[in-house]
């Protein structure tokens, strides 16, 4: 790196002077989007209380469901489109909360208040009522999610109940917490085989293939809102939590108990709360945020950064006041938002953004090095040599730690 003139160094000493806090405010209010959000379309003229939706296998259609039995297929290409809409008749007054598509994409379930859950078929669009779901009345169905090879669904309840359900094997309960279930998620590696569960009080836990649920050690106590696994080459899956924190666990698939998650991550500059995620086609996380805004996380840059801030919304109405339910697309600058009052919004690039280049990013969460903060932040943030140092030195760090837990689990089965 080039030698730093006296000016320079001079300036840089003085910003030391200045509380850290005032520079992090005028780093806030100096961010902007990379972004831009625009209203393309609406699934209705009125509110139609959406709570979840997910896109199918295929990549085709999103399956949506939310009050009164409201269920409906769109279309993921152009969503803004009415005509290739799929309307669906559940017969239902009670409201669908969540929803899984099978592996293969023809069918999916979905569940909701007082224990109901129905089964979609694509042979001839019928949402039929899933026998046996008697175990589950009274419990409003919060979470929901099928196994990678399709065998087995589990299902979280708002009193905490987890149980599994095949359709040879109907339901068993599984485990019970003390607080609601928020998600539930399967690896989508088929060797990896674990699905894991989050909850708005007791943790978090990991489902292994015998059924078996096991909580994960200093999980608890956060109120986790959702979990996200991107990536099918690395037995990790992402804890999205409130209070602005992510922490990513790190599936143990030789012993599923002894999963354990980083130190949670505070995105400390982050305008607003999380309220959950959905992975997008370049294989990171669109965060939803309230108030309306968009932000991501990058599993290979192991950091988050806003796309769509909450002041750059604001012009586009009833969308501001909106809550995001579901986010997809090929990347995090290029794709479309659904919202729980059924409006429809596209992302494109304000300017490009070139692989992620972290000077054309406001970074939200806080980078922890060990020297001088402020004089090395601001060096830090305007070259790209001790960026790409600084990546390197962390992907050494992670191997090293990975040598370590290989190293204590190869210990471990020695002595047994």
């Amino acid at each position: 790196m080039a030698i730093l003139r006296a000016p320079t160094v001079a300036l840089f000493m003085a910003l030391l002077l200045i509380p850290f806090h005032a520079l992090a405010q005028e780093d806030e209010e100096g961010m902007h989007s990379i972004a831009k959000a625009t209203q393309i379309g609406a699934i209705s003229d009125s509110d139609i209380g959406l709570n979840e939706a997910q896109l199918r296998p295929q990549g085709d259609h999103i399956l949506i469901a939310g009050a009164e039995g409201y269920a409906r297929l769109i279309d993921s290409k152009e969503p803004e489109s009415r005509a290739k809409d799929i309307s669906l008749t559940s017969g239902k007054t009670e409201d669908f909360t969540a929803l899984s598509w099978h592996p293969q994409g023809e069918s999916a379930l979905l569940v909701g208040e007082n224990g109901q859950m129905m089964r979609l078929s694509l042979e001839n669009y019928a949402l039929e009522t899933v026998e046996g779901k008697g175990v589950l009345e009274g419990e409003k169905q919060t979470a929901i999610a099928w196994n990678r090879n399709g065998d087995t669904a589990y299902l979280g309840g708002q009193n905490g109940s987890i149980f599994r359900y095949s359709s040879a094997d109907g339901f068993t309960f599984l485990d019970k917490s003390q607080s609601p279930i928020t998600a539930i998620y399967c690896h989508p590696s088929p060797n990896t085989r674990l699905c894991v569960i989050s909850t708005a009080g007791d943790g978090a836990a990991v489902i292994d293939i015998d059924h078996q649920v096991s909580w994960i050690s200093n999980t608890e106590g956060d109120t986790w809102v959702d979990v996200i696994c991107p990536s099918v080459s690395r037995d990790i899956c992402i804890l999205i939590g409130s209070g602005k924190r992510l922490a990513v666990l790190h599936l143990d698939v030789e012993k599923p108990s002894a999963s354990a998650t980083d130190t949670p991550e505070v995105l400390s500059t982050l305008q607003g709360e999380l309220t959950g995620g959905s992975l997008i086609g370049d294989g990171s996380i669109s965060l939803h945020i309230a108030p309306y805004s968009v932000a991501s996380y990058g599993l290979e840059e192991e950091m988050a950064w806003a796309v769509v801030m909450k002041d750059d919304v604001s012009s586009e109405g009833s969308l501001a006041g909106s809550t995001m339910v579901f986010t997809w697309g090929i990347e995090d600058t290029d794709g479309f938002v659904l919202s729980s009052n059924g409006l429809i919004a596209s992302i494109s690039p304000i300017k490009e953004v070139k692989e992620k280049d972290l000077l054309g990013m406001v970074v939200i969460g806080m980078v922890a090095i060990s020297v001088p903060g402020v004089l090395f932040g601001m060096i830090f943030m305007n070259s790209k040599t001790l960026q790409r140092w600084w990546m390197n030195k962390s992907r050494k760090r992670r191997q090293k730690k990975a040598d370590r837990i290989q190293a204590k689990q190869d210990a471990n089965k020695s002595e047994d």
